[in-house]
């Protein structure tokens, strides 16, 4: 079964069931587990299915962002609109010699929710001190000005530097978990 498969099995299942979903609070926890987690957005419900792909090689997570509009039944997939401005469908963490190169976890807050994202740049191995960035993502609905753009979408709203860090990306992102984004 391809992820695809899988993801539209669980939105069925979320959509046929009255059995509450795994909701994520202000305790998020890095890493995401798996399964399905909601949140409530945008005067709607924000779907996160977190899948994990391992093999002798490679070990990552995926997460498949969907929304639902709190008037409409259908379940819109969110993209995450990379600082390049294309839009993916499903963001992948990243592993590199059991080191976390890249991960993510939502963080909701008042003023919206976000998908922070760590990714560590390290200079020769994996294991050694790195940059490591950090880019907030917060869920928009598209507008007048932007048509053609997805309905729901996940855009960059900040970026914080740690240069050189010793931590891994687990640590910087539980550290993020605990300050807010700045505004740009």
């Amino acid at each position: 079964m391809n992820w695809k498969t899988l993801s539209a099995i669980a939105l069925c299942a979320i959509a046929f069931s009255s059995v509450p979903v795994l909701a994520a609070g202000p305790a998020e926890t890095v890493p995401m587990k798996q399964g399905l987690h909601q949140w409530p957005a945008l005067k709607g419900r924000l779907m996160l299915v977190v899948g994990t792909y391992q093999d002798t090689t490679n070990f990552h997570r995926s997460y498949t962002f969907y929304f639902k509009d709190g008037k409409d039944e259908a379940w819109n997939q969110v993209p995450v609109r990379n600082k390049a401005g294309r839009a993916q469908f499903e963001w992948d963490s990243a592993t590199g010699a059991e080191v976390t190169l890249a991960d993510g976890v939502v963080a909701s807050r008042p003023n919206g929710v976000y998908f922070v994202v760590a990714d560590k740049h390290a200079e020769q191995a994996y294991q050694d001190k790195g940059d490591i960035t950090v880019t907030w993502y917060k869920l928009t609905e598209s507008d007048d000005d932007h048509p053609d753009d997805p309905a729901y979408q996940f855009k960059p709203e900040f970026t914080r530097a740690y240069p050189k860090s010793g931590m891994t990306v687990e640590a910087i992102l539980a550290k993020e978990l605990i300050l807010q984004p700045r505004n740009k």
